[in-house]
């Protein structure tokens, strides 16, 4: 999937992708850069180090007087990233698509685009995408909510909610991977939220490999779903996902034929050419609960 090359430390290498941000993670345009590698996986002290970019949006459902919070993402490397925006584009081209690409904006003109939009996704060997389900009706979300008071009682709320999305999403502690993290533009799009999730995610994992293991998120940044095709379908994908997980068919006829052909290439492709499970679903529970896949 992708080769080794040898960087500089890497500092330089996250300072260079803050810097070709506005271009490459929202436009797929070609890095302003150098150091901007085309590559998923660099070579340092012998190590293989793969990087990693997660693309998530959020949503709130009401299903049987239940409240849930559900949070979805797209994973896939640098190279992948690339590989998927060029095929966006390619999907915009073709179906003479301008607008931002939404699940409540799917009208009967636009179906064969939308489906061209997950096909894209599906057709990815190797991208995934993870949704976390929040019953926000339970005693114990209620409870463990209710610890959360004071001035920034809500940002810590929102970033112990996010916090295990992230863990649920890059999976077993390994210290051979970096992340990139780029929520939609809304509830976790704060600065206060996003710096709190990556120092306590940090934080675990300085614990897990020792003080000197460097940064695994190397940078967290909302994005603006209107400038962003990865964050579209990242909305698409959640959207026909949550539907999937609480069995609920869209009174919108769009909405319901773009459903089902999510259902049917959820069947036809399973996982992905890594053998990983091509979408996840996973239930929130309390962090001292959490089971950590090994």
């Amino acid at each position: 999937m992708c080769c080794a090359v040898t960087v500089r430390p890497f500092v330089d290498l996250a300072r260079c992708r803050r810097q070709c941000f506005d271009s490459d993670r929202v436009t797929g345009s070609t890095p302003r850069c150098s150091d901007e590698l085309p590559n998923s996986s660099v070579t340092l002290k012998n190590v293989m180090i793969i990087e990693y970019e997660l693309y998530a949006d959020e949503r709130k459902e009401k299903h049987c007087t239940a409240k849930y919070l559900t949070i979805g993402g797209i994973i896939c490397t640098d190279h992948g990233r690339r590989r998927l925006l060029a095929n966006l584009k390619n999907v915009r081209q073709n179906h003479g698509l301008t607008a931002e690409m939404r699940w409540t904006k799917i009208s009967l003109r636009y179906v064969d685009a939308y489906k061209g939009w997950l096909n894209t996704f599906f057709d990815d060997p190797y991208a995934r995408h993870v949704l976390l389900s929040v019953n926000q009706s339970t005693p114990g979300w209620r409870a463990f909510r209710a610890q959360f008071r004071g001035r920034f009682g809500g940002d810590r709320a929102l970033a112990s909610v996010y916090y295990p999305f992230l863990l649920v999403a890059f999976g077993a502690l390994r210290d051979t991977k970096r992340w990139s993290v780029y929520p939609d533009a809304g509830f976790f799009s704060r600065d206060s939220v996003l710096d709190r999730v990556e120092f306590v995610f940090n934080r675990t994992y300085k614990k897990a490999f020792g003080p000197k293991v460097s940064r695994i998120i190397r940078l967290a940044r909302s994005l603006d779903s209107k400038k962003s095709d990865l964050i579209q379908l990242a909305d698409i994908l959640l959207g026909c996902a949550a539907c999937s997980l609480f069995e609920h068919r869209p009174q919108s006829t769009p909405r319901a034929v773009v459903l089902d052909h999510f259902k049917r290439r959820c069947a036809s492709v399973p996982v992905t050419k890594r053998g990983l499970q091509k979408l996840s679903v996973k239930e929130w529970v309390r962090p001292e609960r959490f089971t950590y896949e090994k």
